[in-house]
């Protein structure tokens, strides 16, 4: 068993070389090479990880203004 910590490491680690459709990849080939533990670890952590992520944009959605500002600078204005 690899462990939580040595896990989120590696997903950090994946993060930063890679983005989009090539972390999902490197993610596939990590979770190939785990036991059913660790791979059921990693699955914990890219959930939250999401989670987290999908907080953090309603929470700035839910920011008085910000919503008006970006689009704003989207219509160039």
């Amino acid at each position: 068993m690899i462990g939580r910590a040595s896990l989120e490491r590696r997903v950090d680690e994946l993060a930063e070389r890679h983005s989009g459709p090539a972390f999902a990849e490197a993610i596939k080939e990590l979770a190939a090479g785990l036991d059913s533990d660790d791979g059921e670890l990693l699955r914990e952590i890219l959930l939250e990880r999401g989670a987290n992520f999908d907080k953090a944009v309603m929470d700035r959605v839910d920011a008085r203004g910000w919503f008006h500002r970006q689009w704003d600078k989207a219509l160039g204005e």
